[in-house]
């Protein structure tokens, strides 16, 4: 019942799958931090959003509603949701 890997994911590890996907999959050179605007600062297009939110939901197989991209601005948000909704699927 002391599954290590069964716990959800810490908000850093969230932060560091971001920063690797913005890196590797979408070629963004800058740092990226958890204030950083996913539209203005990193300037993402619906594509690049998409290409993140995948695989994030990949990395820690979560799923995200359509919805959940409303209340989504800033990179912390998505980190934020991203831990949250690990939280859930494990209840």
């Amino acid at each position: 019942m002391g599954d290590l890997a069964a716990a959800a994911p810490t908000g850093e590890a969230v932060l560091a799958e971001i920063r690797r996907v913005v890196a590797q999959e979408l070629g963004l050179t800058r740092a990226v931090e958890p204030a950083d605007d996913l539209l203005a600062d990193l300037q993402l297009d619906s594509v690049g959003i998409l290409t993140l939110v995948v695989g994030l939901e990949d990395r820690f197989r979560v799923a995200l509603a359509e919805d959940d991209a409303a209340s989504l601005r800033t990179v912390g948000d998505l980190a934020s949701l991203i831990v949250r909704r690990a939280q859930e699927a494990l209840r």
